[in-house]
């Protein structure tokens, strides 16, 4: 899908610095806390426990997080998202239970953004196959004709969740994926791993999406950078979470550039191209990590004035805008959280 960011840091941990592998995995134990680094569900993984020095925590994490990857990964084979791809337009496929309540979360979003959110984007991700970052290779645009095509298969309200775990998507050639979302899901299931141990105090990175459960174990608010999408070894701001998930989306993630022109992996669902708009990235602050996952890309691709709309129709969801022009717009309800440290951006307050 829109899906949303591979290994790149999206948001700096401005207290900490991990050393991140592209494979295996590192356990570091220090004083203070226990940690570990993999790369699984196609990004870096880390998550960093401050009051529970135990690393039979750390395996039962990383275990659900593999049972994650397993059943909603769209490149699994065997994988319920797989299975119901390939049945596409043929039969109804029985799935897990934790990937029909993320697609019954999918298909909310995707109705209250009007397609913003679209969990069948497949085809047009499969089509454009924006990989890395500036990718070095030389790259073309897909045919206008193959564009055209892929967005007759892309339409949420095709999707149908059905009795006993049962999922159909209508046509042949249409494909979920669930990358716009599931990462949100897998931080909010760590949260509930963590809360069932005792965990007081930890952070959860996955791939950038950032987790900031419970507070220090001093009672200070976590204090977490945003990322600069200009220069990514920097930040534009602080800010102070206490059990917030801080989801960003932003062209700089995963792009090509062809002829002075940035692509970036974003699409439009209306369009069946990369997002154009004002925007250079979106930060969603929010209760649970699901709702700003799916919501950072829907409004990444709604831009500033459709975006602040829907947020009116949401719970407990607040977002910086951070514009191509570097203005940030900050609501009021964020003032107090969110610090600029960046001279060369401008807040511009919004309600």
């Amino acid at each position: 899908m829109k899906n949303k960011k591979i290994a790149f840091v999206l948001l700096v941990i401005m207290f900490f610095m991990i050393i991140l592998t592209a494979c295996g995995n590192i356990v570091q134990k220090e004083d203070d806390n226990i940690s570990r680094t993999e790369f699984m569900m196609d990004t870096v993984i880390t998550i960093k426990i401050y009051d529970k020095i135990d690393e039979n925590l750390l395996d039962t994490v990383f275990e659900r997080l593999k049972e994650i990857e397993n059943r909603m990964s769209k490149t699994i084979e065997k994988s319920d998202v797989s299975n119901i791809n390939a049945k596409a337009g043929i039969e109804a496929v029985q799935v897990h239970e934790d990937v029909y309540y993320v697609l019954e979360k999918a298909l909310y979003f995707a109705k209250l953004t009007n397609g913003a959110y679209e969990p069948t984007i497949g085809p047009l991700v499969e089509l454009w196959n924006i990989k890395g970052q500036n990718e070095s290779e030389v790259k073309s645009l897909p045919d206008e004709n193959d564009i055209h095509e892929a967005l007759e298969k892309v339409d949420y309200k095709k999707l149908q969740l059905l009795e006993d775990n049962k999922v159909f998507l209508k046509e042949k050639g249409m494909k979920v994926d669930l990358g716009g979302i599931v990462k949100g899901y897998a931080a909010d299931e760590i949260k509930r791993i963590l809360k069932e141990k005792g965990v007081k105090s930890a952070i959860i990175d996955l791939g950038g999406n950032i987790y900031a459960y419970g507070s220090k174990t001093s009672g200070e608010a976590w204090k977490i950078g945003v990322q600069n999408p200009f220069d990514l070894s920097n930040y534009i701001g602080i800010i102070n979470a206490v059990d917030n998930s801080i989801v960003t989306s932003g062209g700089y993630e995963r792009y090509f550039e062809l002829n002075g022109k940035r692509y970036h992996h974003i699409i439009d669902s209306k369009t069946g191209y990369p997002s154009q708009n004002e925007l250079s990235a979106v930060s969603v602050i929010s209760k649970d990590s699901i709702d700003g996952d799916a919501l950072s890309t829907a409004l990444f691709i709604l831009g500033i004035e459709e975006g602040q709309e829907l947020l009116k129709e949401v719970d407990n969801v607040d977002a910086l805008f951070i514009t191509k022009e570097k203005q940030v717009f900050v609501p009021l309800s964020l003032e107090d959280k969110f610090k600029l440290k960046n001279s060369e951006f401008n807040i511009m307050n919004n309600n």
